[in-house]
């Protein structure tokens, strides 16, 4: 019995150890986070053929960068209009390719 409890005891202590060192987000790692689902949902709206083809990632000043490559430069416009219409973007680099 006292072997039972010395175990649970360690591997509680383990759990609590374990618990306490996850990464936790800050609120602004959770508005980049959004920004970013936002700007994602905004470019399968503009051209939905390219929605997974297409980069986004979200700077700590809220400058969008878009990253890819798409058929044509309405596409590139659009996506970047899109992402221009997002409530928080400060900035939009557009960093996408024609082929």
């Amino acid at each position: 019995m006292k072997r039972q409890i010395s175990v649970l005891m360690v591997l509680l202590a383990l759990f609590t150890v374990a618990c306490g060192s996850m990464n936790r987000a800050t609120p602004e790692e959770w508005d980049k986070a959004a920004m970013e689902a936002d700007v994602r949902g905004k470019v399968a709206t503009a051209v939905p053929g390219k929605t997974f083809d297409i980069g986004v990632s979200v700077n700590d000043d809220k400058v969008v960068t878009l990253t890819g490559t798409v058929d044509s430069s309405a596409d590139k416009r659009a996506i970047g209009d899109a992402a221009s219409s997002v409530n928080g973007v400060a900035r939009v680099i557009n960093n996408i390719t024609v082929r």
